[in-house]
């Protein structure tokens, strides 16, 4: 589902702080109930880094959501997108990253280095704070992860 962003929402980013107060309102908008579940968003940037595109790629249930990172780089790619950013809550207000966070994380950074589409940071975010994997290093580990998937695939082909 496509969000549609008004022109003060095509902000340029700089940091964490920026995607959360972009995505803060948009998931306090979210009907009780379905702040109840997990959402996955992902931003779409131009070379400049400026959003150019928001759309909710998963809806959830109170403790996971399914993403298939071949939709999200479809959805990058037909966006014409430079990098993308990846979001999504946490209904219990936990910021810990679960082991499926880190799974998805570590299969966007690799599919992302071999579109050269760059996956800038993965939020999880819940109404009054957040968690960014580049914030917290956890995003150099599992890049580093990635780009050895991505070279044995070359290798092997």
């Amino acid at each position: 589902m496509t969000i549609r962003l008004r022109t003060h929402q095509k902000i340029h980013i700089q940091s964490s702080s920026d995607i959360f107060h972009l995505m803060q309102p948009i998931l306090r908008r979210c009907s009780k109930r379905d702040r109840a579940r997990e959402h996955f968003w992902i931003l779409c940037l131009n070379a400049a880094q400026t959003v150019t595109h928001l759309e909710l790629v998963g809806l959830g249930t109170q403790r996971s959501v399914q993403i298939d990172p071949k939709e999200v780089y479809h959805l990058a790619l037909l966006k014409d997108a430079c990098s993308i950013v990846a979001v999504h809550n946490h209904p219990s207000g936990r910021l810990k990253p679960s082991y499926a966070d880190k799974v998805i994380t570590k299969s966007l950074l690799a599919i992302g280095q071999f579109h050269n589409i760059k996956l800038l940071d993965h939020l999880i975010i819940c109404e009054e704070n957040y968690f960014s994997f580049m914030d917290e290093g956890l995003f150099e580990v599992l890049n580093s992860d990635a780009s050895m998937v991505v070279s044995s695939a070359l290798a092997a082909a």
